[in-house]
């Protein structure tokens, strides 16, 4: 296998990783706080880029983890963000380039463990602040 070969496989695995793990956390989150969140995968493989990541329903709010990889002429570019009822940006990750497929898959991992690290933390502040207001 060349080397385009063998970078094209990375990016590949790194983009079913990324998938996998979006949706373990939409599963763990949805069981933790079960019956307050719903979770659903976030998926859009077609078109100039590549859409993974999870929507999350709480009680009157949508909240949703998204990574975009799109590819360029010559480079990769990921970014990432946590987007709070289709409005408000919880976190964004900058478009980052990489130059080839192994550095965008290392870029794609990156921006996964960022955007799931507060997952559990925001899910548990929203669900706080809906019955504080209630």
């Amino acid at each position: 296998m060349d080397a385009n070969s063998q970078g094209a496989a990375e990016l590949l695995r790194a983009l079913m990783r990324t998938a996998a793990r979006f949706s373990e956390m939409g599963r763990s989150v949805s069981r933790d706080f079960f019956p307050h969140v719903r979770a659903e995968p976030v998926s859009d493989l077609g078109g100039p880029a590549v859409r993974l990541g999870a929507a999350l329903a709480l009680p009157a709010h949508d909240l949703v983890f998204e990574t975009v990889v799109a590819v360029g002429e010559g480079t990769f570019s990921v970014r990432g963000e946590l987007v709070l009822d289709g409005e408000e940006v919880i976190l964004a990750l900058p478009s980052a380039e990489a130059a080839d497929p192994v550095a965008c898959a290392d870029l794609l991992d990156r921006y996964t463990d960022e955007l799931l690290t507060p997952a559990r933390w925001q899910v548990q502040r929203i669900l706080e602040s809906c019955e504080a207001d209630s």
